[in-house]
């Protein structure tokens, strides 16, 4: 007969050890009461006066486990560097391997970020080691981006720079090399495709290259002077292996929402942001793997509703997908397009403004842009002397912001 309050689980080693035995082990580990009666063996709980005592005849063997007395607590403070406390104290002390004696208790104090734990020393000992496995730095990753516009002519011009030809959208293959302009050497095999050819629009397409970063920078640099590139944000997200970072730009359009109930009317927000979502993940081998989210939401038109009613849509176009990278290795994704129609008048000076005339003098001229949405993705695996670099940059930039302030 077991008693109903006793819950939990013990693991053993048994050689040749019968039924009576195993209990009498059992309650001399746990002291719990054990007593037989009338060939019923009873094992309970142990009151303040009633506590198996009971010397067994013949000690029992059980393997990779003695059966010690009772070992005085030891009271000791693990100060925590890198990891939260909380989350080891969980990891502690979740699921039946809990390194815990059941007399031994654990607690945190999140302020200093200090574990108290009280147990027998045998016991600490191993918790301690655990500790140390744990409070690790985790490896951070910086992810710079540069979102750019860029005109179709433009990037036609990017592509025969960097000596890249498509011939066909499904073949997805390179011919030359990126040896020109201080590039790296890439085989044939990659899929970079700054097309040649007129890309239909709204098309979505994932370009991957080893690009120079300081070189793309010029590139880029030099086509904006000629404003043929626009350079809508160039953020630096800071981030830990396997947290995601997201940047967005834009605004939320607000719309009413009535309640079908009651009748009531609320107001709700969408957005219509340009968005950029990385999720790092690291391998043993340095190479990183990225959950990459793009998104280019803007305002529609409007749309009628009811009596009366409009509301603005959203135009959404988005990237999601995931792509290896090594550390320094720069992402390309394209695809997103824009076409801008340009209206004007082309006239002869001072004859095009005369009336009754004017019209023979001058003409109405209409001209087309094609841009594409184009994000450079560079994520780079930070050192421990980097890091210390990029904390005092930061605190430098914290402190320029305040004193504006």
């Amino acid at each position: 007969m077991i008693d109903d309050e006793l819950e939990g689980t013990l693991s053993l080693q048994l050689d040749n050890v019968d039924f009576d035995r195993l209990l009498r082990a059992v309650a001399k580990i746990k002291g719990l009461s054990f007593y037989q009666e009338n060939d019923i063996y009873y094992l309970g709980k142990a009151s303040q006066h009633e506590q198996y005592t009971e010397k067994m005849d013949e000690p029992v063997a059980i393997v990779g486990e003695s059966l010690p007395s009772e070992m005085p607590l030891v009271s000791t403070t693990v100060k925590l560097h890198f990891a939260k406390a909380s989350d080891v104290m969980k990891s502690l002390t979740t699921g039946s391997g809990s390194l815990l004696s059941p007399s031994g208790t654990i607690t945190f104090d999140d302020r200093s970020n200090v574990l108290l734990i009280q147990d027998d020393a045998r016991s600490i000992k191993n918790i301690k080691k655990l500790i140390a496995e744990l409070d690790k730095p985790i490896e951070q990753i910086v992810i710079e981006a540069r979102i750019v516009t860029i005109t179709d002519e433009s990037l036609k011009e990017l592509g025969v720079r960097w000596g890249i030809f498509n011939p066909t959208e499904a073949a997805h293959r390179v011919s030359g090399s990126l040896d020109a302009n201080g590039f790296s050497n890439i085989s044939n095999n990659l899929n970079v495709n700054f097309a040649t050819t007129v890309t239909p629009a709204g098309s979505l397409a994932l370009q991957v290259a080893k690009i120079n970063g300081r070189l793309l920078d010029l590139e880029l640099t030099a086509l904006e002077r000629e404003n043929n590139v626009e350079i809508i944000a160039s953020p630096r997200l800071l981030t830990t292996n396997k947290k995601s970072a997201s940047i967005k730009q834009g605004t939320e359009i607000p719309y009413v929402v009535t309640n079908g109930k009651n009748d009531t009317q609320s107001v709700e927000f969408r957005e219509a942001v340009l968005g950029l979502e990385v999720t790092p993940h690291i391998s043993k081998d340095n190479n990183i793997l990225l959950d990459l989210l793009v998104s280019q939401n803007s305002p529609g038109n409007r749309v009628a509703y009811g009596q009366g009613n409009e509301v603005v849509s959203i135009d959404k176009q988005e990237i999601n997908t995931q792509v290896f990278a090594k550390d320094g290795e720069t992402i390309v994704l394209g695809g997103v397009f824009h076409d801008t129609i340009t209206k004007g008048i082309d006239k002869v000076p001072l004859l095009g403004d005369i009336p009754g005339i004017k019209r023979l003098f001058s003409k109405e001229s209409e001209r087309h842009q094609k841009r594409e949405l184009v994000i450079f993705v560079t994520p780079h695996i930070l050192k421990q002397g980097e890091r210390m670099e990029m904390a005092k940059k930061e605190k430098h930039f914290k402190q320029i912001e305040k004193a504006k302030k």
